[in-house]
This record gives structure tokens, sequence and C-alpha cells, in this order.
């Protein structure tokens, strides 16, 4: 029996059983398959043993298949040893290191003998991710063969990949939206082989998002409410493929924020960061016996304004100056809060607007005045705010004649204590001073002095 003419089939058979266990890979001939060694001697000659190529597959054992046989032996008895000696990877330890099957037999060498290899060390993705090298020898040992040959095959035993998997988000859930408001969620694919590829095989998503077939990102602006059912996808390189099915619930636009300042000096927060830019003004009024003190306030456009002025469009750049009326014993005597446009300017007088209604049980007769921006409708701290204020002086011991003099507000650094003090005490006022605490709304235009 001549080798070459049947080993495909013979090792096939042998190592088809072998592949009926899980995580192996369908036998591989080694080339050239046979090896042919004329009048039965020769060698080593090398066969090429191809690499493992299971895409995300680990590694756990190879094992290699050797067949001999000869043809047309001469009369009487004939036998041929042909050896098997593995010549690589690097690192990889094969038991036996090598194998010598025995080919006896008359004119015909009768069923061909088998032998195999395991590699006991050294086997891992990185070793056999090249082709290596067996090297066949045969050799008559007794009478004469016309030619002798040696087969090789190989099986790789590994760990599969973990089956692909594929949810809506890492939390198992898609977020809702709202109409006009920026969206971001993304699907969650895991196991299989990376990098995968997304897609909607069924349903529709939202109108206004679009999904990033190579991230799984859902991404846009939504415009339209309801609520959106689909089939999701994910294949990997392997061609694995899984679904899931997602929903997605739109709702309506959410109402415009206010851009009134009610209340807002008992809910400003310290920012995480830097206070802004003259956020925090102090200075004093006194001799309010003798008459009375104003403050003037503007909004210099820190935080931009209309392109065409006031009327043309929506309101930009506006803030809300919280104000608070300090008596020397630092009780909160009155707050309150104005809306101040870019480029405009408003007043308070110290006496009617901001003492009219003092919590105080005597109207005190100097204060301490302390103005904090913040933006409408919310409770940050913005800057953009200046302030000038007038006081009464004696001009000199000599002549105590009451004067009227103007400064502008003092700059002063804010601490999230100070603000948390504040506003806490503004908050008792509103809740408790049944109407008392809390000073006049600003009036439109400047009071203001000239040095006398």
């Amino acid at each position: 029996m001549r080798l070459y003419k049947t080993p495909l089939l013979l090792v096939g058979t042998l190592l088809l059983v072998a592949n009926a266990r899980a995580n192996t890979t369908p036998p591989a001939n080694c080339v050239p398959f046979p090896v042919v060694f004329t009048a039965g001697t020769g060698g080593p000659s090398p066969v090429s043993c191809p690499p493992f190529t299971v895409p995300g597959g680990v590694l756990t054992g190879v094992t290699l298949s050797y067949e001999a046989d000869y043809q047309f032996g001469g009369n009487g008895t004939n036998s041929v040893n042909v050896t098997f000696a593995p010549a690589g990877p690097a690192g990889v330890t094969w038991s036996p290191a090598s194998v010598t099957l025995t080919v006896t037999g008359g004119v015909s060498s009768g069923t061909p003998p088998t032998g195999s290899a395991t590699a006991t060390a050294g086997v891992s993705n990185a070793a056999f991710a090249s082709a290596f090298t067996v090297n066949l020898s045969s050799a008559v040992v007794q009478g004469s063969v016309a030619d002798s040959s040696g087969a090789v095959s190989i099986v790789y035993t590994y760990t599969p990949p973990p089956t692909l998997t594929l949810s809506c988000s890492a939390g198992g859930s898609l977020p809702s939206g709202q109409v006009g408001t920026p969206y971001s969620a993304s699907l969650s694919a895991a196991g299989g082989v990376p990098p995968y590829t997304f897609a909607i095989t069924g349903g529709s998503l939202p109108p206004g998002l679009t999904l990033n077939t190579s991230t799984g990102a859902i991404t846009g602006t939504p415009t339209t409410t309801g609520t959106f059912t689909f089939t999701a996808q994910v294949t990997d390189v392997t061609g694995a493929v899984t679904t899931s099915g997602c929903s997605i619930v739109i709702g309506s636009a959410p109402p415009p924020p206010t851009t009134g300042c009610n209340n807002s000096a008992a809910t400003l927060v310290f920012p995480t960061g830097p206070v802004p830019e003259n956020a925090f003004l102090i200075r004093y009024a006194a001799n309010l016996n003798a008459g009375d003190s104003v403050v003037d306030i503007t909004n210099y456009g820190l935080n931009g304004a209309p392109i065409q002025g006031p009327g043309f469009g929506s309101s930009v750049g506006n803030i809300c100056v919280n104000v608070y009326t300090f008596a020397p014993d630092e009780q909160l005597a009155s707050c309150c809060s104005c809306l101040v446009t870019p480029n405009a300017v408003v007043s308070l007088s110290v006496n009617r607007d901001l003492l009219g209604m003092a919590l105080t049980p005597a109207v005190p007769t100097s204060v301490v005045i302390k103005l904090v921006a913040s933006t409408p409708g919310a409770n940050t701290l913005t800057g953009g705010m200046a302030a000038w204020g007038t006081t009464l002086h004696p001009l000199t011991a000599a002549n105590p004649a009451i004067r009227l003099t103007e400064t502008p507000f003092t700059p002063a650094t804010l601490s999230a204590g100070e603000l948390a003090s504040i506003t806490g005490r503004c908050a008792s006022n509103i809740a408790n001073g049944s109407g008392f605490g809390i000073c006049a709304a600003c009036r439109a235009g400047a009071l203001g002095a000239n040095n006398k």
C-alpha cells in the first residue's frame, strides 16, 4: 500500500474522532503531505505545519499525528523505519520528542502504522502564531522497497472566546430623552472578538438620533416625542451575530428657563471652580439718620448682550443682583434680588428700599451692603456686575457739616461659608419675616452724587 494515495482519508478518519469533542480545530495536513523517500531511504526532510488561527481562541493543547507506509517491497520480508521529530516552535517541548514507526510486510506493506506527539510545555498563542517544522527520515531495515513515505497532520485544542452579547447600554436599558435636548447613550457589546459592528435591523431610532456603527453610540437631538422600539444587532470579526430589543422614550421639550430673579437671593450655591469676575461686591452707608444713601447697579455685559440691543430677539446676558443689607450688629436687615440687563442701570434707596421693611427692631443708622451676581433662573454665580453707592460724611472735625460722597463698591473675596450664611438667613427672612426683612425692587435709572 502506498501512503500518499490514501493518507488524507486515513489520517482524517483518525482525527475527526478527536474533532468531535468541543473546541478542537479540524485536522490540518502539514505539507508536503506525504513526504516520499525513493528506495525507502532519506532525510531529514521537513514538512511545514500550519499555525493556530482561531480568532479570539486561547490555545491550550497541540497534537501531531503521524502515519508511515511503503510500496512494492521485494520478495520476502521487508521492514522500513520512518522517524518523525518536531523541530519547533522555540520553547515548546514535545512528548515524545521523536517517534519511529516501523512498517513491515511483503510486497504490500499492509495497514500503515500510526503515532502521535503532544506539546507538553510552552503552549501559547504566540508560540504557534507561525508555521513550524517537523523533520522526517526513512531507512530500510530489512529487504527492499520501491519507496517509503510519511505524513503529518495537526489538531489544536483551545478555549473559545466568550459568547458575544449585546445590551441596551451598560445599565441594561437606554435612558430617556427630551425633544430639543442633545442626547447621548450607547449600545453595549461584550464577548466575541472585537472590533464590533453595530446595526439597527428592526424598528427605528427616534427621529434626530443616529447610530455610530463602529462604537454603538447613539447621539443627536430628538425631534419627536414618543416611545421608539428597535432591534439592535452586533457582529464581531469572526462573523458571530447577536441581537437585543431596545427602546427609547422621548418626552416633550422642557419649559424655557425663567428669566426672573424671585427669591434667588435665598438659593445661591457656591461654585466648584473660581468665583466669577465681579460676582461679589461690598460697601457701607453711614449717617442714615441725617439723610439717605443710594445704590446704583449696572451690568457691563460680561455674559453677552443682544446684538441689536434690547427688544430684538431673546434676552442675552441678563444677571440677577442679589442684595443683602446688614445692620452693625450683623443682623440681616433685608435681602432681595434685582434683574439687571446688559448696559442698563438700576438704583435702590437705602432708607426707603433697603430699610423700609427692615427685620431689625430699630432702623439702623449705618449698614453694610453686599451684592452677589447670579444667572437668572438658576442658582449659579456669574460675573459682570458693577455698582456705586453714596454715603454721608462730616467734612472735617472742625466743620462737621454733613456732605454726600459717592464711591464704587469694592470687589471682595467670597467664601463658601459666607455665601451659605447670607443665603440661609435670607431664606429665613422670606419664610418667617411676615413681609419684613425683604427689600423693595430696584428702580430703573441712577441716583448719585458728586464729591462736595
